[in-house]
């Protein structure tokens, strides 16, 4: 008889986890989370969209019906029913009236913690009476006022981009231990479009279900 595939690490919801980087992707990863029941903390070194600002306020360079999932369009239209919604047309707009307004919906509000740089990601064993436990997550951070803190976590999402600045265990080898948006393309629309598949693989696998996808379309 072959050999069976090992049954990968699971996290139910509420499961504690942990997304670095406040930009598009750490926010629709923490919105999708929520969407889910998992217990979602941002941490963010700067403020909120930090990467997509500059003195000059730029045209978005996708189009600004494909700057939000579905997830973060319902969001939006459930915390303001009263006013339509509107897409953004530049990168000012994006962040202000979007990715902002997400942070301050009913599934993110005081979950998204600005001018919190992480410094390490430590593996921070369990313990268990179950033969194997991957280990938690200890992340060192330090706010604005230099202040130091210590936040354990069952899983983190880095969503910083291209670059990783601290300390961190393997990325794609250490289970609970996922990165989103790490590969670039050759447009702005392709990169999110494929940092939102990315989003869902990982929560397909946190759950175990290959099917679960909740950026599909429902029928009718």
């Amino acid at each position: 008889m072959p050999d069976l595939d090992p049954i990968p690490f699971t996290l139910d919801p509420p499961g504690r986890i942990a997304v670095i980087g406040a930009g598009p992707l750490g926010i629709e990863t923490a919105l999708y989370g929520r969407f889910l029941g998992y217990d979602i903390q941002v941490y963010e070194s700067r403020f909120i969209g930090s990467n997509l600002l500059s003195a000059e306020d730029s045209n978005l360079p996708l189009l600004p019906d494909r700057s939000l999932s579905n997830l973060a369009v319902r969001a939006l239209q459930t915390q303001n029913e009263t006013m339509p919604l509107t897409f953004p047309v530049t990168l000012h707009e994006w962040v202000e009236n979007h990715l902002s307004q997400l942070a301050e919906t009913d599934l993110l509000h005081g979950r998204v913690h600005v001018g919190c740089e992480v410094q390490s990601i430590e593996p921070c064993p369990v313990e268990s009476d179950e033969e194997e436990v991957p280990p938690d997550f200890q992340l060192a951070i330090t706010n604005n006022s230099a202040n130091a803190q210590e936040e354990t976590h069952e899983c983190v999402i880095i969503a910083t981009g291209s670059d990783v600045n601290f300390k961190t265990p393997e990325i794609g080898v250490t289970p609970y231990l996922f990165r989103i948006g790490g590969t670039t393309h050759d447009n702005w629309e392709d990169s999110f479009q494929a940092g939102l598949r990315e989003i869902v693989n990982v929560f397909a696998e946190l759950g175990g279900r290959s099917d679960l996808d909740l950026y599909r379309p429902k029928r009718i």
